[in-house]
């Protein structure tokens, strides 16, 4: 009976330590993204729904301050290239960008649609220079009175 309990002692804290040493490396993805992609990638496309729902606030009357932009580490986030955050361009676009994003909480209801777009200009112009692909869907959240 001792040699039993030893053994499935033994399995046990083997199994937990062998548990224990795996790294998850999941990657993140959905439907819609179903090879996933970079940290950058992800951080880009979370903006791009929030941005999505600022619009649509703007729209119904409601504030944009409703739906805060998170992107604190626009700067650090992996690209899917790598070095392609590192440029002195995509640094000062990124500075430039936050410094607007922060401004956001100053806003007025009778100003949001100049800041809105302002926020998507800024988006646009980036994406011209850095990673062109995405600027068709960017474009389609100017909000036209």
């Amino acid at each position: 009976m001792n040699k039993i309990l030893t053994l499935i002692t033994s399995i046990f804290f083997m199994s937990v330590v062998m548990l224990s040493c795996q790294t998850s490396t999941k990657e993140r993805t959905s439907t819609n993204y179903p090879n996933g992609g970079s940290e950058l990638a992800w951080l880009m496309r979370d903006v791009t729904d929030q941005m999505e729902a600022q619009r649509k606030a703007i729209i119904e009357g409601d504030s944009l301050q409703k739906f805060p932009l998170d992107v604190a580490h626009i700067l650090t986030a992996i690209p899917t290239e790598e070095g392609k955050t590192s440029s002195p361009q995509y640094k000062t676009l990124a500075d430039n960008f936050l410094k607007h994003v922060n401004q956001s909480k100053d806003i007025q209801l009778a100003g949001q649609v100049e800041f809105y777009n302002g926020t998507v200009s800024l988006c646009v112009n980036c994406h011209e220079t850095q990673c062109p692909g995405p600027n068709v869907r960017i474009k389609k959240l100017y909000i036209t009175e």
